[in-house]
């Protein structure tokens, strides 16, 4: 994690040295290793300096190479052994930095450079020869890159705020996209909560000239794809072997790399495998383990479950004290390091964490986020029908309730008949069911608390600059991919899992870290897309492709686990105490009421809500949550906007 940035002056102005090096230090927190600066005329790029991988010990960015072309990068590139053996280049070697990797790329390959890259990252690159700037971004989106174009110059920069830094743009409100998060849980590709700022979508590279921006996918899944295997144990060790390598890309690191343990099967596989790893690959550091504590006997406790993993491995995991429960604590430096409405309803406890992770030396955090949303998808159950395994589609619906507590078989049986009409009804009628919904959904526990103008305003088209929230690889190819693949496609392609994939980054940089998701590997997933889904939902087991892929390397009792922590009750208390709190901020100065979002009688009703937030869920919670993380982010970045400012 480092943090990028540059200025270019379209009309030929000179930049301007110290207002590059504010921009550039806005974003300082990105890079405690120090930072970098290049001026030329009318361009200058800025790097704020995170040295994570041992190649990058004694990197100098901006990075300039004998032809004049100059890189700034974020990131780590895994196929870097792959990619020396085809570059034309002799002066990139095992040693080189990950940029100059990207820079000999480029020179082999010009414009298509970046469909060679494999990893995760966001990069800059200017050509002076052909006078012009690429941006590009991962496949995934796990890197953040902003820009935006004012007047005659162009600005981009890894987070928002430094964009805003720059004295010709002014910030102002994207509501249309503020309506799609807070009233409908959606968002579109590319596009950011700020009127004119945008950002690059995962997969994209755009190409930057005087004259216009142009932008282009670079790589998607092949979802035509297909590979089999003649028996489920050897899916499985297929699995393993890809797991492993997405673990051992995210240790490439010159000091140990913390990983967060809950005792739940995703993040105790990614610990058990990287333990592994370090014990058998020469030059992997041992990583350390970090785990929340709950209070004992809680729902949330997980603490036996890495008692076992502490024994089988002859380790000991940090324990780190999450603190009292609760949102407003951290809240605002949140708000302004994640740039957008949305808060942690754990954020102590996951601030805790990251602060261990920093005292404890380490530049990267590993989790096993999303794990439930690859490993656990169930649409493979249409595939199954379309090639009439009735009785293999029963027994999986029948064994689903084994391992969910809180969901009835009748709820897995209703979602799969609607399934399977969404799949054969008419492309036609779907569509405009689905536009149908999209414009008049509300959540119903969220509408009271807006205004009536804020509450209808249509949903956002999502159009930007750079592509819309349509990708258009292979998901389209010449045969036909299975329900199962499109299903894996669309989660990671989900627009509002690439801004949390967003916000983790940016959370992470307040400390100095930078995070890593082995689950989001981009050869896992397409491998996970390439096999059958049954395959995945093995006898209708959830994740029991990981399950027995990590027989032998995860305690039993870890693998056998048929149910999840549950933090509940922790939210909605961190609610109930932190209340009086949330309806004085919303109160005073109160923006989001000033400037038509929220209903003043709506807050004012808030305090009746004492003592009546706990309940089954968080849904409460959440919504209250909401309208705080918008309040919060209004005052952070529009704090002198008038009533002339209305929505």
């Amino acid at each position: 994690m480092s943090g990028i940035a540059g200025i270019w002056n379209l009309d030929g102005r000179p930049v301007d040295p110290p207002l590059l090096m504010t921009i550039g230090s806005t974003q300082a927190h990105r890079g405690p290793d120090g930072e970098g600066h290049w001026v030329q005329g009318p361009i200058g790029l800025a790097c704020q300096i995170l040295r994570v991988t041992p190649q990058a010990a004694r990197e100098v960015l901006p990075l300039v190479d004998a032809s004049g072309m100059v890189a700034v990068f974020d990131g780590r590139i895994d196929n870097r052994d792959e990619l020396r053996s085809s570059l034309r280049a002799v002066d990139v070697s095992a040693d080189s930095s990950d940029a100059a990797h990207v820079l000999a790329a480029y020179d082999a390959y010009g414009d298509r450079f970046v469909e060679h890259l494999n990893g995760d990252f966001a990069l800059a690159l200017f050509d002076p020869r052909r006078h012009r700037l690429l941006l590009a971004r991962d496949a995934i989106g796990i890197r953040p890159l902003h820009y935006c174009r004012v007047r005659d110059t162009f600005v981009f920069a890894s987070e928002i705020k430094s964009l805003l830094a720059h004295p010709w743009v002014t910030p102002g409100r994207n509501d249309e996209a503020l309506a799609d998060l807070l009233l409908r849980g959606e968002c579109a590709a590319g596009r950011t909560f700020f009127k004119d700022v945008y950002t690059v979508a995962p997969a994209h590279l755009a190409v930057v000239t005087p004259e216009r921006v142009v932008t282009r996918q670079y790589w998607d899944f092949d979802t035509s794809r297909q590979e089999r295997f003649a028996s489920f144990p050897e899916y499985a060790e297929a699995f393993s072997d890809h797991f492993a390598r997405a673990v051992r890309r995210r240790l490439r690191t010159s000091a140990p790399a913390a990983i967060s343990v809950s005792g739940g099967l995703d993040s105790s596989s990614v610990f058990c495998v990287a333990l592994r790893e370090s014990r058998q690959a020469a030059g992997v550091h041992a990583p350390v383990g970090l785990s929340y504590m709950s209070p004992e006997g809680s729902p949330s406790d997980e603490q036996r479950f890495l008692l076992d993993i502490e024994r089988a491995f002859g380790v000991s995991i940090d324990r780190v004290a999450g603190g009292v429960p609760g949102v407003m604590d951290h809240s605002r430096d949140e708000v302004w390091h994640v740039e957008v409405p949305l808060l942690d309803a754990l954020g102590n406890r996951q601030h805790g964490l990251l602060r261990a992770a920093r005292q404890r030396g380490a530049r990267v955090l590993l989790t096993g986020h999303w794990g439930d949303q690859v490993l656990c998808e169930r649409r493979y159950l249409i595939d199954l029908a379309r090639r009439f395994k009735w009785i293999q589609v029963w027994k999986h619906l029948n064994e689903y309730p084994r391992w969910y507590a809180d969901v009835v078989k009748p709820g897995f049986t209703r979602a799969f008949f609607r399934e399977c009409v969404r799949q054969h009804a008419p492309r036609a009628l779907v569509a405009a069911a689905r536009r149908r919904r999209t414009r008049t959904r509300v959540h119903p526990r969220r509408v009271h608390w807006y205004t009536d103008a804020f509450s209808q305003r249509p949903a956002g088209s999502g159009a930007t600059p750079v592509t819309g929230p349509r990708f258009h690889g292979s998901i389209a190819g010449r045969s036909r991919p299975s329900v199962h693949a499109r299903s894996i496609y669309r989660e990671v392609r989900n627009s509002y899992h690439v801004l949390c994939m967003e916000w983790n980054d940016k959370a992470a940089a307040m400390y100095g870290l930078e995070t890593a998701f082995p689950f989001l590997d981009r050869d896992l997933l397409s491998f996970l897309a390439a096999i059958p889904g049954e395959m995945q939902t093995w006898k209708g087991i959830p994740k029991a492709l990981l399950r027995q892929g990590l027989q032998g390397v995860v305690p039993s009792p870890i693998l056998a686990r048929r149910e999840k922590a549950d933090f509940t009750d922790l939210v909605n208390e961190g609610m109930e105490r932190d209340l009086p709190k949330m309806v004085e901020c919303l109160r005073s100065p109160g923006l989001a009421i000033r400037l038509g979002y929220v209903n003043d009688a709506g807050i004012v009703g808030l305090h009746d809500l004492k003592g009546r937030i706990a309940g089954p869920d968080c849904s409460v919670a959440w919504s209250l949550q909401d309208i705080l993380s918008l309040e919060l982010w209004l005052q952070i970045f529009f704090g002198r906007v008038t009533e002339t400012g209305r929505c």
